[in-house]
C-alpha cells in the first residue's frame, strides 16, 4: 500500500509539475486581456499625441492674440498721446481768446469811464 501511495503521490507531483509548466509556457496569441490591454495603451497614446497637438495650437494661438493685443495697446497709447496734445493745443487757444475778451472789456471799461 505505501508503494502504491508513493506511485500516486508521484504521478500527482509529475501531473502537477507538467501542469505549472504548461501554464508558464509562452503563449503565442494575446488573450482577450492583453489585446484589451493593447488596444487601451493605443487609445492612451493617441489621446496624449491630440492633447499635446492642441496644447500646441493654443499656445499659438494664444501667443498671436497676445502680440495682436499689443499692437492694439500700442496704438490706442499713440492715439491718446495724440489726443492729449490736440486738447492741449486747444485749451491754449480759448485761454488765449479768452484773455482777448478781457481785454477787450477792460478797454471797454476804461473808454466808458473816460466819457
Amino acid at each position: 500500500m505505501k508503494t502504491m501511495s508513493k506511485l500516486l503521490f508521484g504521478l500527482a507531483a509529475a501531473g502537477a509539475a507538467v501542469a505549472l509548466l504548461a501554464a508558464c509556457q509562452k503563449k503565442d496569441e494575446a488573450g482577450p486581456a492583453e489585446a484589451l490591454g493593447k488596444k487601451i495603451d493605443g487609445a492612451v497614446q493617441e489621446a496624449g499625441k491630440q492633447i499635446d497637438q492642441a496644447t500646441d495650437k493654443t499656445k499659438e494661438q494664444s501667443s498671436d492674440a497676445s502680440s495682436k493685443l499689443g499692437e492694439a495697446m500700442d496704438q490706442a497709447k499713440e492715439d491718446a498721446k495724440s489726443a492729449y496734445e490736440k486738447t492741449k493745443e486747444g485749451a491754449k487757444e480759448l485761454t488765449q481768446k479768452a484773455g482777448e475778451k478781457v481785454a477787450e472789456a477792460g478797454q471797454k471799461i476804461q473808454d466808458a469811464a473816460k466819457k
